[in-house]
């Protein structure tokens, strides 16, 4: 039997019911992290063993995902996660939030027996938090990881919920642990700073309360011994669990341990995964991800910062869409075909997108800016309404670009000066940032059709499924525009709207707002205006118009905002 001690994320003290850690990442992550890193970088590999045990072997715990945990502050912090799917993980809250410290983003490291280096690396900012968390007690520490879809191989593997063990307190039964984090209270982070394991025996919640108090031992809480053997720091999140029959069963959560140490014989806690299997199994949303799916990093149009919800953009022509116009027409115009491929995707072939037009945007200073569209009828496409009229800047004329994959040539191409912004637009937040473009009449062919409106998805919210945006915009922060600056797409997974305002705030990300996670693809610059789209049965529906971003950039894995087309239906209609 292989041991370790590992610690916990948060604690109280014997019978006095002491208080538990109040910032996890401040008193642990951060320090740890560091640590860790630092000696994987190393490499020396001195050959010392995990104190009371041993590492673990690749594949021993299949379905365990170290987080690195970038926070708002600039730090970095580790906990552990459990792989529930190819597009979900389990963690706990805290992790996530507590105290002062707010994580940004997570690095979902599957596969590997070290942290920062090798395994799969999945890079998120879309988490769902246990609504009745509370950061005083860790009372629901649990919280929902939302992935990019994660390929099982031998050595990444979910585990199952013990949805048929939910009438069992498991009391007297051995599990397991593991994770990245410390082997005892005083032991240095080591160069074999593997992923570690233990077997932990599970006591009575009248016994750990003996402990901590019925305020923190609640009924939703999972407790083991301490006995020479626990969790220990930076395994915060990571999973406890147990063989039923031959399949791996999640019962706990990593969660707190006594302040004093782990290596003090106090118990752990841990949130008792059946208390949670509703709560869970309502967010295990399967996707069904695209074959030979296409990637493409593409701008957002107008963006805030994380959590000080910073003003967005002031004027999308000045800062973003006229430099960007020029540098495409320049390079269409020396069509060298120079054969660099889109940065993270491919290009999309003429007609995939049939429904999408391109905006070339006179100014009325003049100058030349970009933007995108999609065809709603023969005399009719929807856009931003930024992309008319944003800060100092007012447009003058659209030139709609339709059937094509180049922007300043070929294509059936309509100007007009008439748009109608919607009347409660407001430029500051980009609430109802939605735009009809009047047209003459537009004859359709193989390469121009029309986009549908999801009528029938009026209630859909949408979260958890992939949709496609595509667009003439740049392909990366400082990718340079080339001349196969052909039209692009790509796929994006929407996520919750709560959690795209932990990013933008809700001032800006209103109930008519849809979002879509980062994950090392987005919207990018130029593309403001654009679809986002889902297939509903054979029907192509319009779900999404392209309106911000982070201001950083659209390769940071911030999500960007989309108008929410359901939001919007009435208004449109009447102007069909």
């Amino acid at each position: 039997m292989k041991l370790l001690v590992v610690v916990v994320a948060l604690a109280a003290a014997v019978l006095a019911e002491e208080p538990i850690f109040k910032d996890y990442h401040q008193d642990i992550g951060i320090e740890l992290a560091a640590k860790i890193k630092a000696r994987e970088e190393a490499a020396d590999f001195d050959g010392s063993r995990i104190t009371g045990g041993n590492a673990a072997a690749l594949g021993a715990h299949p379905h365990l995902g170290g987080l690195v945990i970038a926070l708002t502050s600039g730090w970095t912090s580790v906990c552990g996660s459990s792989l529930l799917s190819n597009t979900r993980a389990v963690t706990a809250a805290h992790c996530w939030t507590h105290g002062n410290s707010q994580a940004r983003q997570f690095t979902v490291v599957l596969g590997s027996t070290l942290l920062f280096s090798g395994g799969t690396r999945v890079t998120t900012t879309s988490v769902q938090v246990h609504a009745n968390y509370n950061q005083n007690n860790l009372n629901n520490d649990i919280a929902i990881i939302n992935l990019s879809w994660v390929t099982y191989t031998n050595n990444i593997q979910p585990i199952a919920l013990p949805t048929s063990q939910v009438n069992n307190n498991f009391a007297g039964t051995w599990a397991w642990a593991a994770g990245f984090g410390a082997t005892g209270d005083n032991n240095p982070i080591t160069n074999n700073q593997f992923l570690s394991e233990v077997s932990l025996q599970v006591i009575t919640n009248a016994v750990c309360a003996s402990t901590y108090g019925s305020s923190v031992v609640a009924n939703s809480v999972i407790c083991v011994s301490g006995q020479g053997r626990s969790t220990c720091g930076g395994d915060s999140g990571g999973p406890l669990w147990l063989w039923v029959g031959n399949q791996r069963n999640l019962i706990g959560i990593t969660s707190f341990g006594h302040v004093s140490g782990c290596q003090r014989n106090f118990p752990a806690g841990f949130a008792r995964v059946t208390s949670f299997i509703s709560w869970i199994q309502q967010r295990l949303i399967f996707v069904i991800v695209p074959i030979n799916m296409k990637f493409l990093v593409v701008v957002v149009a107008l963006a805030a910062a994380v959590l000080a919800e910073e003003p967005i953009f002031k004027d999308y022509h000045q800062d973003i869409g006229i430099e960007l116009a020029a540098k495409i027409k320049a390079r269409e115009e020396a069509a060298d075909f120079d054969g660099s491929r889109i940065t993270g995707g491919n290009a999309a072939a003429l007609g995939a997108h049939p429904h999408l037009g391109g905006l070339v945007i006179t100014l009325t200073t003049g100058q030349t800016s970009v933007c995108g569209s999609s065809l709603l009828s023969n005399t009719r496409s929807v856009t931003a309404a930024h992309c008319w009229r944003h800060g100092n800047s007012q447009a003058r004329q659209f030139v709609v670009v339709l059937g094509s994959i180049r922007l300043f040539t070929g294509g059936t191409r309509v100007t007009t000066t008439s748009v109608q912004v919607h009347a409660n637009y407001n430029q500051n937040n980009l609430n109802n940032d939605i735009a009809i473009i009047n047209l003459s009449w537009v004859t359709y062919t193989n390469n121009i059709q029309p986009i549908a409106l999801p009528t029938s998805q009026v209630n859909n919210n949408f979260v958890g499924t992939w949709a496609w945006a595509a667009g003439f915009g740049a392909t990366g922060d400082n990718n340079p525009i080339t001349n196969n600056q052909f039209l692009s797409e790509v796929s994006l997974q929407v996520i919750t709207n709560a959690v795209c305002a932990s990013t933008y705030g809700s001032s800006v990300v209103a109930n008519s707002v849809i979002c879509v996670s980062g994950q090392g693809r987005s919207t990018c610059g130029g593309d403001s205006g654009g679809p986002l789209w889902l297939w509903v049965g054979n029907q192509r529906n319009l779900i999404g118009i392209t309106s911000f971003g982070h201001s950083s950039g659209c390769q940071r894995n911030f999500p960007a905002g989309f108008a929410r087309v359901t939001s919007f239906i009435s208004w449109i209609q009447q102007r069909l």
